[in-house]
């Protein structure tokens, strides 16, 4: 071998065989919060507000659409028959809501959840020579959570107002009671949201 040779050999062996890692520079960790011990003072749905170190709540419907579907569920044993049907309850919501300028049907973007969504839930259970009944009026929107991220074709709906009401009423009474208590539940939603939009009216 000659000696340009060797020394050729000897540049080679000058590089490094391998170059060296890249070091990895990790952020640097998140502190969490500091978690107290509290206790809850709304079990309401609707918006809490922290007030001089004091979560307080109340239902919030600033802003929503006069868009709303309308539905109502009747769950009686089978065979029980009554003549007030769940068509007939929800013309009844329809018609007072058409008088606060709620449209009773649902307008969202396509892709979009078919929400806000309002239905009166009733339980009818027979007892002796009556009816007990309880009924629950649901406000349901689109809420994000923090938890996870969700994909784009999937939603979270959540109850955001509600109001509920007990009947005990003998059966010749019952239906006459049914259909105000549907009324008045529809009347305290209704109620609520032309005062939000009296709200939004004065601030802008």
């Amino acid at each position: 071998m000659g000696s340009s040779e060797i020394e050729g050999m000897k540049g080679i062996e000058s590089f490094p065989k391998t170059a060296p890692a890249p070091k990895t520079v990790l952020p640097e960790p998140v502190k969490p919060p500091t978690e107290i011990v509290q206790q809850a003072a709304y079990l309401h749905p609707g918006i809490l507000v922290n007030v001089r170190g004091r979560w307080e709540g109340s239902d919030h419907l600033l802003n929503l659409s006069n868009n709303i579907g309308v539905y109502v569920a009747l769950i009686k044993p089978e065979e029980e028959t009554l003549s007030v049907t769940p068509s007939i309850l929800q013309k009844e919501v329809e018609t007072i809501f058409g008088r606060a300028n709620i449209k009773p049907q649902t307008l969202a973007p396509a892709g979009s959840p078919p929400l806000p969504a309002f239905e009166i839930e009733i339980f009818v259970y027979p007892i002796d020579k009556g009816y007990a009944a309880f009924l629950e009026g649901r406000l349901f929107e689109s809420v994000v959570l923090d938890r996870f991220k969700m994909d784009t074709n999937m939603a979270f709906q959540a109850i955001t107002w509600e109001k509920q009401a007990l009947i005990v009423s003998p059966k010749d009474k019952f239906e006459e009671q049914l259909i105000k208590n549907v009324q008045e539940i529809a009347d305290a939603f209704a109620i609520r949201f032309q005062a939000y939009e009296a709200l939004k009216k004065s601030a802008y």
